[in-house]
């Protein structure tokens, strides 16, 4: 994904951040083997963001995540925004990927559940003080990417469905604040990059500020990522 020789390796734990209404968590599956939660490697980047780094049998997976900065969508305050890139590099023939994010320990008076918008898949929790938001490409968009081949493989552009056609690909949603992307399979050296981010903000029922801040391109939160500090 960047290259590590220069970046400072940090002891290995899960990626996860911290919202106000609970803990977002993350997964990947190859095939039918799901990742263990704490990387092989994790390196710091100088600007506080994190590349962790996974080493299996099939396939090289890379999470790089940190906070960035995301104008406000009517030029209100901006919010908080943590963006997660997944790149997944195959060795060998990888038959499918899951790639998951989840909310937990959720107040009991928080309530969640999808909330999609065009283009953008996600699900979001509030409650009466706050609002969290995690989001990424949906369906459609997934299939429009696979047909540019820049983020992912071409031949996914057939497989990935492009609306709500029942297929064995696409986004699947769970109560209360669970997402998942299922996708194709890998073949060697193939590679697939997936942008999730997560965002929150006080409750407003006129400004749901953390839904529109989770809508971001992959560059333009990769670029913020890998930024020298300031």
């Amino acid at each position: 994904m960047l290259p590590t020789d220069h970046l400072a390796q940090a002891d290995s734990r899960p990626a996860v951040i911290d919202t106000p209404l609970g803990t977002v968590g993350f997964s990947l599956t190859l095939g039918s083997e799901a990742l263990p939660a704490a990387p092989n490697t994790l390196w710091c980047l100088p600007n506080g963001s994190h590349l962790h780094r996974w080493q299996h049998r099939t396939a090289t997976v890379d999470l790089l995540i940190g906070s960035i900065e995301v104008p406000a969508w009517d030029g209100g305050a901006p919010v908080p925004v943590w963006a997660g890139i997944w790149q997944v590099q195959a060795r060998t023939r990888v038959s499918g990927l899951v790639v998951s994010a989840e909310m937990t320990d959720l107040p009991g008076d928080a309530l969640g559940g999808q909330d999609s918008g065009e283009c953008l898949a996600a699900v979001s929790v509030e409650n009466e003080h706050f609002m969290v938001s995690i989001g990424g490409p949906d369906s459609e968009l997934l299939a429009l990417q696979a047909a540019d081949g820049r983020l992912m493989p071409s031949s996914w552009a057939r497989q990935l469905p492009t609306g709500e056609d029942a297929s064995e690909y696409g986004v699947r949603y769970a109560d209360p604040a669970r997402i998942a992307w299922h996708l194709p399979g890998l073949a060697s050296t193939e590679v697939a990059r997936l942008c999730i981010a997560t965002a929150w903000c006080p409750r407003d029922d006129d400004r749901p500020a953390a839904w529109y801040a989770v809508d971001i391109p992959l560059d333009t939160a990769y670029l913020q990522l890998i930024a020298d500090p300031a």
